[in-house]
């Protein structure tokens, strides 16, 4: 595992990678239903579409209403979340006081 954690950390460094940590003491939040993925276009007037895998299904939303809301589910969380250096400076942390 701290193998991992520092892979973490490298990948954290790279200029398209925002690393933010959702602490546990948040509770519970809206992007508890499961993994999403939004995906944004250049064009400012194309619609971001959300590829969500579910236990049965994969499927792409592209309707303009539903991919705000999974926009907003994703600021939220966000916002819940540990300012990037202070995520950093946890998972450091972490893999510091791991014996191995």
């Amino acid at each position: 595992m701290r193998a991992q954690l520092h892979r973490i950390l490298e990948l954290a460094q790279l200029p398209n990678v925002r690393l933010q940590v959702l602490p546990f003491r948040a509770g519970g939040h809206a992007c508890m239903a499961g993994a999403f993925s939004i995906v944004s276009f250049v064009e400012p007037e194309a619609v971001d579409v959300v590829h969500v895998d579910t236990i049965a299904a994969t499927a792409w939303v592209e309707d303009e209403a539903e991919s705000a809301t999974y926009s907003s589910f994703f600021d939220r969380t966000a916002r819940l979340s540990l300012a990037p250096k202070d995520s950093l400076r946890l998972i450091e942390t972490i893999s510091e006081d791991m014996h191995c």
